[in-house]
């Protein structure tokens, strides 16, 4: 079953940058030991900006998941409480139904 981490941070203006930095490190390392490491249990992380507000961010992180497992990964819970310097945080956990 697919699992999305969807952690959602707005952003204080000053903060804005030093925020975007460390989700795209985050997005990079998932990237690197995903195609290095078949054991990895993160399928991928994407950094996404808001279309009209400048300071939304969010970061999607996909994995696989059996049922009855936790919902959030140690990764996950790691980047929402990292990103919580940066402003005001929402972290959701999203399970894909397969017909």
């Amino acid at each position: 079953m697919k699992r999305l981490e969807i952690i959602s941070l707005r952003v204080s203006g000053c903060l804005e940058q030093q925020a975007r930095q460390s989700m795209r490190k985050f997005c990079r390392i998932v990237k690197k030991h995903h195609l290095s490491d078949a054991h990895f249990s993160l399928s991928g992380a994407n950094f996404y900006v808001h279309g009209s507000i400048p300071n939304d961010l969010a970061l999607v992180i996909s994995s696989q998941v059996q049922e009855g497992k936790d919902m959030r990964t140690d990764s996950g819970v790691y980047m929402a409480d990292l990103l919580k310097q940066f402003g005001l945080v929402d972290y959701n956990c999203w399970l894909m139904i397969e017909d």
